[in-house]
């Protein structure tokens, strides 16, 4: 006979002397407790073990029933619980209460019938298993998230269970699983079980909490996964009784992992094997790699060139321009150029080209910079080669010029000349000696620029009367257009009024090369407290937008449209020109409607 049945024997049978003393057992039970009427479902009498854990009175339960303390999505579940009581037997079930503050627990209760009052009644007894219900859930919810093969091994029993994850992971149906070590063990890969095996009773036998193995393990589709499985023992007397673990598949991260290292190999080799020196910096602009070309050039290793190290080898006379160039663009986040001289390890001196640009992950977050230095000395000789020649061509041309430039003149002061039709055609010879004078200017200019003897002889200029004279003097060079000075307000600078008009001239003479199906070009002059601005507007068939980076290099010339003769250099010479005038130059161009070039100085009064 059961305890209850038995207390329920003696209560109603043979002790009724005794029920007061069994009411204070009831009373006092640390076990929450109370009896109900089956018809009504409310409360009868409730203990104070109840009323403590429910928190409500002892008026307030008596004034409830059973149905008051269920939440509302479980009272149907109640009531067919209640229709299925019946007869003396007693029940065992696992239900959700509310408790007066409206929070949810977990219980497990008893009931069994007791006469009550000459009515029918239960008698509850109520376990909370709150606790170990949500630690069962969280355990289910975290073996779910990892998306791990958790399990659980009793050493004593030799039983071993799975969660669904190890289905998911490995592909085996329930089926085909036992709950045993045998099941587990016949899936490790032939090559690895023995050790495998053999870690595992080891670290058991050893007294070891924890332990790790890496192996691979059969899948329900025939292939073997990595796997890293890690367990924890735990032990009673000495004595390992349980192990609790999980097993993760890594077959994908050493994939992942071995195409890296690939990979970087791969890039090594390159990086290595490169004739240019490859670096990579942080956010703050320290070098954290660099390739052995530059340690080569350096006889050094990364440490040294790590901080300011790597400007140890740039020649005295770049070291400022270089460390400022590179620290501008390290503070701005924005790619350079610069080319400079570096000193070798035997004393050479070789020119480079270095570049860098700013690097962003996916997020757009800076990471740092990379670039590359390219020795560049062979380019850089055969260039000062090449202006040297140039130099020296254009001094050679330049006398004959001016000979044929003096005596022309000469001959157009004489009255037989003037008087005879030959004079049309000296007027050619003379407009033609200029233009080439011009050009040899301009040669002689690309010459020093490259050699860093461009010259400015600056003084305060009237502007708006150099360019007036200007534009009248070359309406006679270029008699098929008309130079429309559309704005010429009052203005004074300080400058060089001799490239001033070089300026003025080479754009003017670009306008009328590039529109030769035009009959004019416009002429605006703008003048503010603190800048002049001078445009020039053809309209030719304009420059495509490809060709519009290139505009202003040195030799380069848009010959996808006209085929105009020339050297390329006429842009080129404004640019420096301005750019040392601490001005600016910029273009606006528009396929089929032409070109409008303006530049900008500032006056310095």
């Amino acid at each position: 006979m059961r305890v209850y049945e038995l207390f329920r024997f003696l209560m109603d049978k043979i002790f009724p002397e005794i029920n007061h003393s069994m009411n204070v057992i009831f009373q006092e039970n640390p076990q929450p407790m109370w009896v109900f009427d089956i018809a009504t479902l409310n409360f009868l009498t409730v203990n104070n073990a109840a009323l403590q854990h429910y928190g409500y009175t002892e008026e307030e339960f008596l004034s409830m029933s059973v149905r008051d303390i269920r939440p509302k999505e479980d009272i149907e579940k109640l009531e067919q619980t209640i229709e299925n009581l019946s007869g003396p037997a007693t029940t065992r079930r696992t239900f959700r209460h509310l408790k007066k503050d409206g929070s949810i627990i977990y219980v497990d209760i008893i009931s069994f019938p007791l006469p009550y009052n000459n009515g029918q009644s239960r008698l509850v007894m109520i376990s909370d298993i709150t606790e170990s219900t949500l630690l069962l859930e969280r355990f289910d919810l975290i073996s779910k998230a990892t998306h791990d093969a958790v399990w659980d091994w009793n050493l004593e029993t030799d039983e071993l269970w799975w969660n669904k994850s190890f289905i998911d992971v490995f592909g085996h149906s329930g089926q085909e699983l036992k709950n045993d070590l045998e099941s587990w063990a016949n899936r490790i890969h032939p090559e690895d079980k023995d050790q495998v095996l053999a870690s595992i009773s080891e670290a058991i036998q050893g007294g070891q909490k924890n332990w790790t193995k890496h192996y691979r393990f059969l899948k329900g589709d025939g292939t073997y996964a990595d796997v890293i499985d890690r367990g924890y023992t735990q032990f009673k007397d000495g004595k390992g009784i349980r192990m609790v673990g999980s097993m993760m598949d890594i077959t994908l991260q050493l994939q992942l992992e071995r195409a890296r290292a690939q990979s970087d190999s791969i890039l090594q080799t390159i990086s290595s094997a490169s004739p240019t020196a490859l670096w990579m910096s942080d956010v703050e602009g320290n070098l954290v790699y660099i390739n052995q070309k530059w340690l080569t050039w350096s006889n050094t290793s990364l440490a040294d060139n790590q901080m300011n190290g790597w400007l140890k080898i740039v020649h005295p006379d770049d070291v400022t321009l270089v460390s400022e160039t590179y620290a501008k663009s390290v503070l701005e986040r924005t790619a350079y150029e610069l080319d400079y001289r570096i000193i070798l390890k035997d004393g050479e001196e070789r020119w480079v080209l270095a570049t860098g640009f700013p690097r962003y992950e996916q997020d757009n977050t800076f990471t740092g910079f990379v670039g590359a230095v390219t020795d560049i000395t062979r380019q850089k000789h055969m260039e000062i080669q090449k202006d040297t020649f140039i130099n020296t061509i254009s001094h050679e041309l330049k006398t004959p010029i001016s000979t044929i430039k003096g005596f022309g003149q000469l001959l157009r002061k004489s009255k037989t000349i003037v008087e005879s039709p030959v004079v049309k055609h000296l007027d050619r010879i003379l407009v033609q000696a200029d233009r080439m004078d011009r050009l040899i200017q301009d040669l002689l200019d690309v010459s020093r620029i490259a050699l860093g003897k461009l010259v400015l002889n600056e003084m305060e200029v009237d502007f708006k009367k150099l360019l007036s004279d200007s534009i009248q003097d070359l309406q006679l060079v270029y008699p098929t257009h008309k130079l429309e000075l559309t704005e010429n307000a009052d203005c004074k600078l300080y400058g060089d009024p001799a490239r001033m008009t070089q300026l003025i001239t080479n754009l003017i003479d670009n306008a009328v090369k590039y529109s030769p199906a035009a009959n004019r070009v416009l002429v605006y002059q703008h003048c503010d407290q603190e800048f002049l601005t001078v445009s020039v507007q053809d309209f030719g068939l304009g420059i495509i937008k490809s060709n519009l980076p290139f505009i202003f290099d040195k030799f380069y010339q848009v010959n996808d449209v006209y085929k105009t003769p020339g050297l390329g250099i006429g842009l080129y010479v404004c640019k420096e020109i301005i750019e040392r005038m601490n001005g600016s130059i910029w273009l606006n161009s528009t396929e089929g409607e032409g070109s409008i070039f303006s530049f900008k100085l500032p006056r310095k009064l």
